[in-house]
């Protein structure tokens, strides 16, 4: 077939795409981006200005967008990413507005996305730019992830063409479609983490609820994270990873853990002739708090998991009072236990504090019996902050298998827990870090209820005269048999 002209190449390319696809896609994007109105109906490309060589889907200006050119006989045509300079948009930078479709392509690509290994397989590939440089993208930068076709004399090969179009319908539509769903999960994610990060920064302390599964730990990581970098990432590289691993913390507490292991004690220690004495050691949190006031502008953060499982009266000490969010630094300062030990040139020589850059995150399940066992006092120093099993399972359904089916049964597993007549409440509920264990299952839900969910709601149930049958009820739930419940 021949072509001679942009103009002509859209008009033919529209046609041949059909009204069908063209309506789909603007009411997709309308939806995606939650737009007041669609755009022009019909049509997936609208040429402005004849003098340009280029167009993009209408309304596609500060998003990831359809892109197809038509220059120095080719045709290339893929989706782009743009970081030039938009007049109706000069509220944000161009790099503002584009930065999150960028981070929703890269994690696509870290994931290894089978989307985009499709087009990658087909030929698909960096017209303009590269992955590297697209991580740094920079005002005036636009990069085109696409495919070219020669022409000759203006003619095009009917199979090249009848591909393109295949193309703009299938593997290309899904890839765009992937891109825009990630960048409304980081957006939940971005929301989240602004609410948990804006409650440590005023609070300095606190500590993540919930039923068990819903993946507190990991969201403390994330926090973490957040506070850290200033996003959340997928993966680390190695440099990072180091940068993490020195402003965050770790410890998890148990019942023998105490004051010695937390803030300082007694070791005993050989001078190398046989002779065994003892020496004072700082423990993993002053250790973790001198280390915060060497680059003292600096976020460091401290997760304490697990954290009603320890005694904590017996672990803090006299630290109840320094990690006061209204006492962190000099003016909170304390003598320890073996204030009289410390060298001349430790940095805590005239007493302990808390350095105002250090903030703590501490996790428990509410059903865990020793969280009678949490002081008073420890509860006013920590904000409370619930993680629902709802929660958990929008922030862990990427990695999941099946993921439509663990809503569904935990949802049903979870309404039939709070029934009143079990004796339960909303903390039994399961999270949805349980049903990542589908994997080593191979989706198989019934290995993952007799493996892991029986035993847990077993115990839940330990006690209550019809045991046995409620037990029969909830997986019944979790089966989606809910007739016998409602008899």
């Amino acid at each position: 077939m021949r072509i001679t002209s942009l103009q002509e190449l859209v008009t033919t390319v529209n046609k041949d795409l059909g009204h069908s696809f063209c309506d789909e896609f603007r009411y997709k994007r309308k939806k995606l981006g939650q737009y007041s109105r669609a755009s022009s109906s019909g049509i997936l490309f609208k040429l402005n200005d004849p003098n340009r060589d280029w167009v993009i889907n209408e309304g596609g200006g500060v998003e990831v967008q359809y892109h197809m050119y038509y220059r120095n006989d080719e045709i290339g045509y893929g989706l782009g990413f743009n970081a030039q300079y938009v007049p109706f948009a000069n509220d944000k930078s161009p790099v503002d507005y584009i930065r999150p479709f960028v981070d929703s392509i890269l994690t696509i690509c870290d994931n290894k996305d089978k989307r985009l290994e499709i087009l990658e397989q087909n030929g698909f590939r960096f017209i303009d730019g590269n992955w590297n440089d697209l991580k740094n993208i920079q005002v005036g930068d636009y990069f085109l992830f696409g495919k070219t076709i020669k022409i000759n004399n203006g003619v095009i090969s009917d199979e090249e063409y009848k591909e393109m179009i295949e193309c703009l319908k299938t593997s290309l539509y899904d890839l765009y479609i992937a891109i825009w769903e990630q960048k409304l999960r980081n957006d939940i994610i971005d929301k989240t983490m602004k609410t948990y990060t804006q409650l440590l920064y005023s609070n300095r302390n606190i500590v993540l609820t919930g039923a068990p599964g819903t993946g507190k730990t990991y969201l403390a990581k994330q926090i973490a994270q957040k506070m850290i970098f200033g996003e959340v990432k997928d993966q680390l590289t190695e440099v990072e990873q180091t940068q993490f691993n020195e402003q965050c913390g770790f410890v998890q507490f148990h019942p023998s853990y105490d004051y010695t292991d937390f803030v300082e004690g007694l070791r005993p220690r050989n001078d190398g002739n046989g002779n065994v004495g003892f020496e004072r050691k700082d423990g993993v949190f002053k250790e973790f708090c001198k280390e915060a006031l060497l680059e003292s502008d600096k976020p460091f953060v401290f997760i304490i998991d697990e954290i009603n499982r320890g005694e904590i009266s017996k672990i803090f000490g006299e630290l109840f009072f320094s990690i006061d969010p209204g006492y962190r630094g000099e003016k909170g300062i304390v003598q320890t236990q073996y204030q009289n030990m410390i060298e001349e040139s430790d940095v805590f020589k005239r007493g302990f504090y808390v350095p105002e850059n250090v903030y703590i995150i501490g996790t428990m399940n509410d059903i865990d019996r020793s969280v009678e066992s949490m002081d008073f006092a420890m509860r006013r120093r920590f904000a409370w902050k619930e993680v629902t099993a709802e929660e958990s399972y929008e922030a862990m359904k990427d990695k999941m298998i099946h993921a439509e089916e663990v809503k569904t049964r935990m949802t049903a597993l979870n309404d039939a827990i709070c029934d009143e007549k079990l004796g339960l409440n909303k903390s039994y509920q399961i999270g949805a870090a349980y049903f990542l264990k589908l994997d080593e299952y191979d989706g198989d839900f019934d290995k993952l209820w007799e493996y892991h969910l029986r035993g847990l709601l077993s115990e839940y149930l330990r006690g209550n005269r019809d045991a046995e049958k409620q037990l029969e009820q909830l997986k019944e739930a979790y089966d989606g048999n809910t007739e016998s419940q409602n008899e």
